[in-house]
């Protein structure tokens, strides 16, 4: 005979994993010959928002940082890709990415247990690049592209951050 078993999963995690998949069904169908999104502000089918800066790389870098700090969040690492690849033997033109956050935002996600898997899309990322071309984009995830998977809490923290977020990258290119 077989005994019929239940599994139970605390709901948190299951809007992540629902989440991870579909995400990963999106990547693997959807993204191919699709990412190229260049100089467009990404709409809510875009799975990455790009916008193109006005300044050097450099000076791109630099008033992202500070408008960050304005702002009141926090910029939590740094990561050069391109000079971490270099070490490596690649040549690569400039991608930083980084890992910004607000403890506004962040606190009321992680003090849910419910939520606190959400955690795995935390803290902010935002990657400022140079193309071959020489121009400069920042590009961010598109949080309305799933945001209507999440909570209805966890849905208005992230809509709150990244209008925050969209305002501080608006500062930063003009």
């Amino acid at each position: 005979m077989m005994k019929e078993m239940k599994v139970s999963m605390p709901e948190g995690v299951l809007y992540v994993l629902i989440i991870s998949v579909l995400m990963a069904c999106y990547v693997t169908c959807m993204v191919p010959g699709h990412a190229s999104a260049q100089g467009v502000e990404g709409q809510n089918g875009e799975l990455v928002q790009v916008i193109q800066s006005k300044k050097s790389f450099p000076e791109t870098l630099k008033a992202f940082k500070a408008e960050v700090s304005k702002a009141g969040w926090s910029v939590l690492n740094v990561n050069n890709m391109a000079g971490v690849l270099s070490e490596r033997g690649f040549t690569l033109h400039p991608v930083v990415i980084l890992d910004v956050c607000s403890g506004t935002y962040s606190a009321r996600i992680l003090s849910n247990d419910d939520y606190r898997p959400i955690s795995a899309f935390m803290p902010c990322r935002v990657s400022i690049y140079r193309t071959s071309d020489g121009k400069v984009f920042i590009a961010r995830m598109n949080t309305n592209a799933f945001i209507t998977m999440m909570p209805p809490e966890v849905a208005e923290v992230m809509s709150a951050s990244d209008e925050e977020i969209a305002k501080v990258i608006t500062k930063t290119v003009h």
